[in-house]
């Protein structure tokens, strides 16, 4: 009888929530009521993440947790449909999904945002061993710092033979971690997150390579310092340099590092050198930075490839 092969996959571990922004039409009025608009979408890094690499024509599972509610059932239902595995995502009875409230001014600007992740942290290392046999067998393993640092810990512990890639989400949960980057395979900082890492200043291209081979050394094997505008700067065993991709019209950067990452997942497992994968992720977040909306409708393999080519008209 013929073995039947599985599909690769990719598996992220992290946060999924509903996103709830509120804009408005005119200067905010404090302690008043103010016209504008309100909209609701599935967000989550981690989620975010997954369906940027189902976009890029790989499969992706997210594990993570929703609440037993109709957000729960609208960021699931919404995730399934841009062909997301959410098979795994575990409904918990009592907390309610992940919600991320954030308020805009007539510039499109953020004043202050509120952020209900409890359910996240209800994250445990048992449910690293529930999820085991697909872990186990996926190409790769996307983590974000939204989850416990236990859970982390055990991920980098019972999966050191998966590539691991870690996206550090911000400075405060990147403190978190730190003593555990070098388990990682891939990690994705920014400047600022990378002087955290490394323990240097970063004021040009040197100290850069620097700081990138201080990383290096923790044990981590590709290194990716995004730089919003400057571009980003990459780092393996065999090359480095830093990459800027001209002419982004960014209309928001919401989303932006979300689908870098997954460019640099889609590089990972299908291009040759850490150069191209950078090159390539980088195409990725600019599609997103032309969108207003967290992942472009847009982004795909295809048009990844077509905005590349065209860079280099």
């Amino acid at each position: 009888m013929q073995k039947k092969f599985k599909k690769p996959y990719v598996c992220v571990i992290g946060g999924l929530n509903i996103d709830l922004q509120g804009s408005s039409d005119k200067p905010l009025v404090f302690n008043d009521s103010n016209p504008g608009e309100i909209a609701m979408s599935a967000g989550g890094v981690g989620r975010n993440i997954a369906e940027n690499i189902a976009k890029l024509n790989i499969h992706s599972k997210i594990l993570s947790y929703a609440g037993d509610d109709p957000l729960g059932d609208f960021v699931i239902d919404q995730s399934r449909a841009s062909k997301v595995d959410m098979s795994l995502v575990k409904i918990h009875s009592e907390l309610p999904t992940s919600q991320y409230l954030s308020m805009l001014d007539d510039n499109n600007d953020m004043l202050v945002s509120i952020s209900d992740m409890r359910i996240i942290d209800e994250m445990s290392t048992q449910d690293i061993d529930h999820w085991d046999s697909v872990i186990s067998e996926s190409s790769l393993v996307v983590v974000d710092t939204n989850i416990p640092v236990k859970v982390i810990e055990y991920i980098t512990e019972k999966y050191s033979n998966i590539p691991l890639f870690l996206d550090p989400v911000s400075f405060a949960k990147t403190s978190k971690v730190l003593a555990l980057i070098g388990k990682f395979h891939t990690v994705k900082p920014n400047r600022l997150e990378t002087e955290l890492i490394s323990g240097i200043k970063i004021t040009d291209e040197a100290s850069m390579l620097k700081a990138a081979k201080i990383i290096f050394e923790k044990g981590c094997r590709q290194i990716f310092i995004t730089l919003g505008q400057e571009g980003v700067f990459y780092f393996d065993v065999k090359e480095y340099g830093l990459y800027v991709f001209e002419g982004a019209n960014v209309k928001s950067a919401n989303g932006a590092g979300d689908a870098f990452t997954a460019g640099v997942v889609y590089g990972h497992l299908k291009l040759s050198s850490i150069k191209e994968t950078a090159q390539f992720a980088s195409a990725a977040s600019v599609i997103a930075l032309r969108s207003k909306n967290t992942i472009s409708e847009k982004l795909s393999e295809q048009s990844v490839n077509l905005l590349l080519k065209e860079e280099k008209l």
